[in-house]
């Protein structure tokens, strides 16, 4: 059971999966915030809304300190086969899909999550083994990303890019040694963009499992970007009409 404590990712919990949100406790210094509108569209599906009236300043405090304005325990949110991902392709323009290659910081997770909500990306691959699990972390920054988002995590990464290129999917890795910009992209196809690990990028069979290899070049002083930062950069270049 996940302990959320954004109000925002407990809305989205709310509007896509209600009976995974087992209880509600908003403090009781919380009166004006976000956490009002979980407690009513809580109360509104039948789910045990409790208000902290501590009855002392100091165990007041101490509730704060524990779950600040608000939290709800919420069942976790549970991957899809990658089949799923792109089964049912956009009968018009081009479909976006990420794939994370050992993605293992959960605050990278989570703002990835909320990207691809945000850029309307059908779905995202994940690998099995060394990468952040789907946990609170991850859900309270993705601010309802991850329920909007469907994923999938994969024991092979290279053996999902073969059934998404079968379904006229485009893999296209990013690597800072490409001499091919992310800018030159085509649009006139479906892509899955592959982000790689926070340190050692993407591995080498991730990399000879792609279509086509780009770079997001610097046109500033600094050099590189963390993954979630790079993401949002490809992604701003790729959904661009």
């Amino acid at each position: 059971m996940l302990e959320l404590r954004n109000p925002h990712s407990v809305l989205a919990t709310l509007s896509v999966r209600p009976k995974a949100v087992r209880s509600v406790r908003v403090s009781s210094n919380s009166t004006g915030t976000a956490w009002d509108d979980v407690a009513g569209t809580a109360r509104e599906r039948g789910i045990s809304v409790t208000i902290g009236r501590p009855e002392q300043q100091q165990s007041k405090r101490r509730e704060t300190e524990r779950m600040g304005a608000g939290m709800a325990r919420v069942e976790p949110p549970s991957p899809v086969p990658p089949g799923n991902l792109w089964k049912n392709l956009p009968a018009e323009g081009n479909g976006l899909w990420l794939a994370l290659d050992h993605v293992q910081d959960p605050q990278n997770l989570g703002a990835i999550f909320r990207l691809a909500g945000f850029f309307n990306v059908r779905g995202i691959l994940m690998t099995k083994d060394r990468s952040a699990p789907v946990n609170a972390t991850v859900c309270d920054v993705a601010v309802g990303g991850v329920e909007h988002v469907p994923f999938s995590v994969v024991p092979n990464l290279t053996q999902a890019f073969k059934k998404a290129q079968k379904s006229d999917i485009w893999v296209v890795g990013t690597c800072e040694r490409s001499k091919e910009s992310v800018r030159d992209v085509p649009r006139d196809r479906h892509w899955m963009l592959v982000m790689g690990n926070e340190g050692e990028g993407m591995r080498r069979l991730t990399r000879e499992s792609c279509d086509s290899l780009v770079a997001l070049s610097a046109v500033g002083p600094v050099p590189s970007l963390n993954v979630a930062a790079a993401t949002a950069a490809c992604l701003t270049v790729l959904s661009a009409q």
